[in-house]
């Protein structure tokens, strides 16, 4: 972690011994430089080297060099295009941004892949750590809610996944698809089990672990979106209600702060993974091109979807560098900022070419065209900031951004209790006035709507509030609203050339959300080759 870095020194052993032409005393040898499963996790110190391998698997997940699971989440959600350098660039992410891909996408694979090195994890410290003091039963408790994490990831994003609780034994590595109710209910169990283990934000440094750690409010807010999610109302707002009233979190006045280094950790956070700016990648060195990377420590993913050098953006004194062009702002996510009057939040998230300009930037080249795959816009959220990398005065400060990526902050918490209470019991005042609290902020006027028209004015805040922050394309497949939020996303290009005022565009065969297909993605092809148990979901072929 960025404050305390634990090594984790474990290695799991399986003994291959050749009987022939070896001596008893060659047998009876013990190698040298190994801890086995039954000597490990004795103490206060392997408890914490064990759990920091869970937190780095989160790091690694959504970091690691061309697979992140942020950019699953965002790619196919409508807010960025998929850009890059030009077309075929990286095929596996305009496929997902396009919907066109198959079991055998390569940022699919790896992303599932990563998903259960980091439960594995998990699960080794909720059956090896035993809960014989105070600090290893929060320890397990850090392992159940981040297995729960996962898990919620990978419900929601595959669905009927194999449930896997214990470390597999080679006859167990087959493993049948669970089903979503019973990943919900483990769900619901590891956070319900962990939340009386776990301490408050404000008392994890005097419990002797960092803030970075998973505290009860993160377990209470998980649970609570859970339950959400399954769309049981009355019960996720009695878990959202503990964490607002816990007096532990509140709203960063400086909506424009809210993803920046300066608010890491900071009131609004309530769970972020961290990354560090010491990696001290390079084109040539570091772990940057290691994949997948399970030991990274920064955020290349915030440099290749930072606004598209070369020959085109020049940051002037706006604070922000080149990157590589990746995920700029669409269009419509611009346009829902404008038609709200949201004029504080689309500032803070999006810049145009003229705000680029008033800072003596540019983004077009010498044929004043814009860069491929880009509408002229940039994405102000987990940007290249020049100063959130490891040396900003460098002429090319690449590859070295540690800004964290937040996974759930205070306001999200209140829009969701908002929903909750709109959909549960039509609690509409208590709705109202989270949803007003998070408007308030950035000088929204308050709304006073109810019924079926508070709903629809929580979920467009929760667009603009939470805009490039991986939530929208869940939020959308949960509500249904897939038809109407994803009409047109991924269907077209955009060349960067244009025809009069008009930017030019290629159309996608084959392209679009195709309902009874793109609800969840496809189990990678090497599971479905190598696990005859499971079952394949629908459109995908077996």
């Amino acid at each position: 972690m960025k404050t305390k870095i634990y090594k984790l020194s474990l290695i799991v052993i399986a003994f291959i011994t050749l009987c022939l032409g070896c001596s008893k005393d060659f047998l009876d040898t013990k190698p040298l430089g190994v801890i086995s499963p039954d000597q490990f996790y004795k103490t206060d110190a392997d408890a914490t080297g064990a759990v920091m391998s869970c937190y780095q698997m989160f790091e690694a997940i959504n970091a690691s060099p061309w697979t992140s699971l942020w950019m699953l989440k965002e790619l196919p959600s409508g807010e960025v295009l998929c850009g890059g350098g030009k077309r075929n660039d990286q095929p596996p992410y305009e496929e997902i941004a396009e919907f066109r891909f198959g079991s055998d996408n390569s940022v699919i694979t790896q992303v599932y892949g990563m998903a259960y090195y980091t439960i594995l994890r998990t699960n080794l410290v909720v059956d090896n750590v035993k809960p014989d003091n105070e600090y290893k039963k929060a320890v397990i408790a850090e392992a159940k809610t981040l297995r729960a994490l996962m898990y919620f990831d990978l419900v929601t994003l595959w669905g009927p996944v194999p449930l896997v609780l214990h470390n597999l034994n080679p006859s167990e590595y087959q493993q049948p698809n669970s089903t979503i109710a019973a990943i919900w209910a483990q769900i619901e169990k590891d956070l319900t089990e962990a939340i009386p283990d776990l301490p408050l934000k404000s008392q994890l440094m005097a419990k002797g672990m960092d803030i970075s750690r998973v505290s009860k409010g993160t377990a209470q807010s998980l649970l609570g979106k859970a339950l959400l999610f399954e769309k049981k109302y009355a019960d996720a707002a009695t878990q959202f209600e503990t964490v607002i009233t816990s007096g532990e979190y509140g709203l960063n006045p400086d909506y424009s702060q809210i993803l920046r280094k300066s608010s890491e950790w900071g009131r609004e956070s309530i769970f972020e993974i961290n990354y560090a700016i010491t990696q001290l990648n390079t084109w040539s060195t570091g772990n940057i091109w290691a994949n997948p990377g399970r030991t990274t420590l920064d955020n290349v993913h915030w440099q290749l979807t930072g606004p598209r050098g070369d020959a085109w953006f020049a940051g002037g004194t706006s604070g922000l560098f080149a990157g590589w062009g990746f995920c700029s702002s669409s269009q419509e996510t611009y346009n829902a900022y404008v038609a709200a009057g949201d004029d504080v939040r689309r500032k803070a998230s999006i810049m145009n070419e003229a705000e680029l300009q008033s800072f003596g930037g540019k983004m077009r080249d010498a044929s004043n065209t814009l860069p491929y795959g880009s509408v002229g816009l940039i994405r102000l959220k987990y940007s290249t900031w020049k100063d959130e990398t490891v040396d900003p005065a460098a002429a090319t400060p690449e590859k070295n951004l540690g800004t964290n990526l937040r996974v759930i902050r205070y306001a999200d918490v209140l829009l969701m209790a908002a929903e909750a209470y709109n959909q549960a019991s039509g609690n509409d005042a208590k709705a109202l006035g989270y949803l007003n609290q998070v408007r308030t902020r950035v000088s929204l006027p308050g709304l006073t709507v109810s019924g079926p028209a508070l709903f629809d004015a929580i979920k467009k805040e929760r667009r603009l509030e939470l805009s490039f922050e991986g939530v929208r394309y869940q939020d959308i497949l949960r509500w249904g609203t897939t038809a109407t939020d994803l009409a047109g996303v991924g269907t077209k290009y955009y060349l960067g050339t244009f025809t009069g005022t008009v930017e030019d565009f290629v159309p996608v065969d084959n392209s679009g959300f195709k309902p009874n297909k793109n609800e969840l993605f496809p189990f990678p092809l090497n599971e479905t080759k190598t696990n005859s148990k499971i079952v394949q979901n629908p459109g995908f072929g077996g």
